[in-house]
């Protein structure tokens, strides 16, 4: 994809370029103003003030009496074409350096121009469909919805059934790349630069024309001679590739902090490419051990990269973890909203000092996020990353407060329990319960639960008022529950969940049943001998400030609807605001 000229010949009335006006972080405004189309082209002049993506809106404010069409440059297509009132935006690759907006049209009502220099917007990744199908599949639909439009770069895959996607994507003037391997990154492997560099420039990201090059996965502390070998590599593929406008970024984490990837820094800065920064967060406790937290992980960790390497973090994509289901999921805490969590992280990218020279956000990995938050998060990238806004997205608070002791880290604190007989409802701790549900990073927080027996007689029941509802807005359960006395048996569990008082949609709830992930090992438990567990999920509408929450282990008041003496585990039983889908166009 080739930068766009910025040589244009000068047309009637044309208007200064005014001075570049930062909004946050990551936004830079450009142009804010309003021209009046003539046959012979009005024309504005603009200023980018780096290499990188342009953020480019037109909205006539009427209906035009016939076409208006909004030129970018010497280009010879139209960016935009007006028959209609109404916004029309795109994202261009400009180089830094005066630029300039024609509109030509029969005249009549002006045409409002909005322009901004905006971060490296990524999504990763186009076919991944999330692990708990019941959220439905993450398609081109779903995506030119709710994601984007609010993108520049989209991570997929070189599958040919994709090639249309890619090419339309393109056309758009957004860049399509692809993940790659890293060759001798296991552990005991060998690797010469000889074999790297083939290895990349053969991949189809570097060599298929409707790509634009290769994210590779991953680089991390490893021997001084790979990162030699891998450097060297990146020579030829810069001399290789770079020329056909393909890019090499690789996924990392820490390498700052050892000469071999300080090296590898520049050879990446020296070409032109970005890293992308894993920064995987799971939730903290409180609201300020959470800031505390992000601080630490995103601004000094970005402060030390700048100290290490000078002028780095422009060359830094932030990777910011969403993982938000089964079978990994950095919603670690019940207590806690993760929506509330990732903005605090967009904030602070937006507004930190250290941040000050990202070259762009993005997400991983939308398979392991639930629907939601994927959605949550384009919003987020919008928010901040094309509106260039300071302020906190959401109002929502961090802390849910809905339910108590939704762990039952306080043994029983907070419920009611109806037991069928003595001793069948118990909390416990199982070692290595969290993990094996997919929480990450391993933590013991989880490994708590409230166990029943079932009983042949009658159901074990435990209620708590959920508190702090507001009328008429949605909410979402999430809760986990495991066969306590044999966690290896695939089965749906016979629970129920009921919520008086409040408006359940089903068509929204499900039960789905899931293994522990394949690098979350514990005990017997690994990527060959599964542990098993359910996840329900539930949306519902509040009629009142409060409504009661019930589990029972038996499927119905009149059928227990599982085997008598099995012994469920629960715990995360978590209420918190669900962001409805936006209504259909």
């Amino acid at each position: 994809m080739h930068l766009a000229s910025s040589t244009l010949p000068i047309l009637l009335a044309t208007l200064a370029a005014p001075a570049p006006r930062p909004l946050n972080n990551l936004v830079i405004e450009l142009l804010e103003t309003s021209v009046v189309p003539a046959p012979t082209g009005t024309t504005i002049d603009f200023a980018n003030p780096r290499d990188g993506w342009v953020f480019i809106s037109t909205t006539p404010t009427a209906s035009p009496a016939g076409t208006v069409a909004i030129m970018l440059d010497s280009d010879p297509e139209p960016l935009h074409t007006h028959t209609a009132a109404g916004t029309i935006e795109a994202m261009r690759l400009l180089p830094a350096g005066p630029h300039r907006i024609a509109a030509r049209g029969p005249g009549g009502a002006p045409v409002k121009l909005l322009v901004r220099a905006v971060p490296e917007l990524v999504y990763s990744k186009f076919g991944a469909d999330p692990h708990v199908h019941e959220y439905g599949k993450y398609d081109w639909p779903f995506l030119s919805r709710y994601v984007l439009p609010n993108l520049n770069v989209l991570l997929g895959t070189a599958a040919p059934e994709q090639g249309p996607q890619a090419d339309q994507w393109r056309r758009r003037g957004r860049r399509w790349m692809v993940e790659c391997g890293v060759p001798g990154l296991a552990e005991g492997e060998t690797v010469t630069a000889d074999q790297a560099a083939a290895y990349w420039l053969g991949h189809p990201g570097l060599t298929d024309p409707m790509l634009d090059g290769v994210v590779a996965d991953e680089f991390y502390h490893a021997p001084a001679d790979k990162y030699a070998a891998w450097t060297r590599a990146l020579d030829r593929v810069r001399a290789e590739a770079s020329p056909r406008g393909k890019r090499f970024y690789p996924y990392c984490t820490s390498i700052h902090e050892f000469p071999a990837g300080r090296a590898f820094i520049r050879a990446v800065m020296d070409a032109g490419w970005h890293l992308a920064l894993e920064r995987y967060l799971p939730e903290q406790r409180t609201e300020a051990q959470a800031r505390a937290f992000i601080r630490k992980r995103i601004g000094d960790e970005i402060e030390a990269w700048d100290k290490a390497v000078p002028g780095s973090p422009a060359h830094v994509i932030i990777c910011l973890g969403t993982f938000s289901q089964p079978p990994e999921s950095l919603d670690v805490d019940p207590a806690v909203d993760l929506k509330v969590y990732l903005d605090m992280q967009m904030n602070l990218l937006a507004n930190d000092p250290a941040c000050r020279r990202l070259a762009g956000v993005m997400t991983y990995l939308s398979s392991y996020t639930d629907e939601e938050t994927v959605r949550w998060m384009g919003r987020l990238f919008r928010h901040y990353g094309i509106e260039g806004r300071t302020e906190p997205y959401t109002s929502d608070p961090y802390a849910l407060t809905h339910v108590a002791n939704p762990d039952f880290e306080e043994g029983l604190n907070g419920w009611a329990v109806d037991a069928a007989a003595p001793e069948t409802v118990a909390v416990r701790t199982i070692e290595g319960l969290s993990w094996l549900q997919g929480r990450y990073p391993k933590t013991r927080q989880g490994d708590t639960a409230l166990c029943m027996r079932r009983s042949a007689s009658r159901p074990n029941l435990i209620r708590q008022t959920i508190r702090d509802l507001k009328p008429g807005r949605l909410y979402s359960v999430r809760m986990y529950s495991a066969d306590a006395g044999d966690l290896g048996r695939q089965q749906k569990h016979a629970l129920r969940i009921r919520l008086s008082g409040a408006e359940l949609l089903p068509h929204q709830s499900f039960q789905h049943v899931f293994p522990n992930c394949y690098s979350h090992h514990h005990g017997p438990y690994d990527q060959n001998r599964r542990a098993w567990f359910n996840y329900h999920w539930l949306v519902f509408r509040a009629a009142a400030p409060q409504a009661l929450l019930e589990i029972s282990d038996w499927l119905s008041p009149e059928a227990p609807g599982g085997p008598a003496g099995q012994e469920i585990a629960i715990n995360f039983v978590q209420i918190q605001p669900y962001l409805p889908p936006d209504p259909a166009p």
